[in-house]
């Protein structure tokens, strides 16, 4: 049941993140710099894509959420997310694709601790299949 709550709220972040990034454009010229990570997001243990931070917020209490934008040549950006996390000692549970929207949750024990990953995708935001969006937390 835990997974299917962790689904529902990652589907919820990605269809809000959609909405919000519409205004967002994807001309390098008009990239932003990106957005720094929360102090204490576990970059040793959850390895992002390679990208433009759009948005990053969170903690380690409440779990975190950050959206990258891949570049133009960044290629499928959701299997290079995945494929970072697994080479990084994730494992995939789930994949699940409604509307448009693509979602993957993986696992791994780290620093001994629990660490959940929601990666997912959605076609309506402006980045289209080059933007992911992650939903960390740690049990």
């Amino acid at each position: 049941m835990m997974r299917f709550d962790r689904l529902s709220m990652l589907l919820a972040v990605v269809f809000a993140a959609a909405l919000l990034m519409t205004g967002c454009g994807s001309d390098g010229d008009d990239a932003p710099d990106g957005a720094a990570l929360p102090k204490d997001f576990p970059t040793g243990q959850v390895p992002l894509v390679d990208g433009t931070v759009l948005t990053a917020d969170g903690t380690r209490a409440d779990g975190w959420s950050v959206t990258v934008q891949g570049g133009r040549d960044s290629g499928n950006v959701l299997e290079n997310a995945v494929t970072s996390l697994t080479d990084a000692g994730f494992t995939e549970s789930q994949r699940s694709s409604d509307g448009g929207q693509k979602v993957v949750i993986l696992s791994a024990e780290k620093a001994g601790a629990t660490y959940w990953v929601q990666v997912g995708t959605a076609a309506g935001a402006a980045g289209g299949g080059a933007s992911v969006f992650y939903q960390i937390s740690v049990d």
